[in-house]
């Protein structure tokens, strides 16, 4: 682990292919969290789900922070305000309007855990995960911030041929529901799962290269992992520039949602990944921006 570094505590994920009507999640969030949650949607109960399986059983620190990530919020809450609003002409329900704001979801997270730090909601497009981490990472090294939460929640809507066209999928697209969290913290714990060396942004492959070559990690021992967003030539030419001939595919197997970045991570912790001891994670925008994440075990 360099200096630089940040630690991993915990990681813990929920996800969930959805093939016909999304599943009630009362039952799980109860059993996960060890309390009935009312009152609230799919969005909030699957960020509890997702943190509370990060957490287990440990206590964290009061002053935590949670940054909390999506690239399209609370659809299923918006949806409905907005079919009340201008599909049936009258107000939607105080507290369905309130949920529409993303941050609820902090703010349900943080209630649960008993936390009173700084909590937001982090838009980034195509870099959502990738944009919330650097955020958290600023944060932690600039002595601001000692242990955060940073998530990602993407929800299935019904009807999923609706939801597919939302998403501008393809009619029998797979698709799927997910919320990934991390539990970092801004020391050298010696029980870390592993630890996040960055995450950088840049317009240009030799940048990149350049960055690279200054994280002193060595080709041999990291493994490539390509984003949901990054064209398969690209990806190449990138391997090819770095050197990087071990593989990390984490994406295998899932259905679509829109931050697979948040799976990252924990999936490669949690993996043998060809005997790599780092993961650098390259994912691109419409705009040819690359997003990079790498980390440790």
């Amino acid at each position: 682990m360099s200096k630089a570094d940040i630690s991993i505590r915990a990681a813990g994920d929920y996800y969930e292919e959805v093939a016909d009507t999304p599943p009630d999640l009362r039952t799980l969030v109860k059993d996960v969290t060890g309390k009935p949650v009312r009152r609230v949607g799919r969005f909030i109960q699957l960020g509890l789900i997702g943190a509370a399986k990060c957490v287990g059983g440990a206590t964290l620190p009061p002053e935590t922070a949670v940054y909390l990530t999506s690239r399209r919020g609370d659809l299923e809450v918006t949806i409905e305000v907005m079919q009340e609003l201008f599909r049936d002409g009258h107000a939607p329900k105080p507290l369905s309007f309130i949920n529409t704001v993303s941050n609820a979801a902090c703010y349900y997270v943080a209630r649960h855990f008993e936390l009173h730090g700084r909590s937001c909601f982090v838009g980034g497009g195509s870099f959502g995960f990738e944009t919330a981490l650097d955020l958290a990472l600023l944060e932690m090294r600039a002595g601001i911030v000692r242990s955060a939460l940073v998530g990602c929640i993407e929800i299935a809507t019904d009807p999923l041929a609706l939801h597919r066209q939302r998403l501008s999928l393809a009619p029998d697209a797979a698709v799927a529901e997910a919320s990934h969290w991390l539990w970092l913290e801004a020391s050298r714990a010696p029980d870390a799962m592993g630890s996040v060396g960055g995450v950088e942004f840049f317009t240009s492959l030799g940048d990149l290269a350049a960055w690279f070559g200054r994280q002193g990690v060595g080709a041999d021992s990291t493994a490539f992992s390509q984003g949901q967003f990054l064209a398969d030539g690209e990806a190449a030419a990138i391997r090819r520039e770095l050197g990087l001939r071990k593989a990390f595919n984490y994406r295998a197997g899932r259905g679509y949602y829109d931050c697979l970045s948040g799976a990252l991570v924990s999936a490669f912790l949690r993996s043998e990944a060809d005997g790599a001891s780092a993961v650098l994670h390259i994912n691109a925008d419409p705009d040819g921006r690359l997003a990079v994440m790498l980390a440790r075990r």
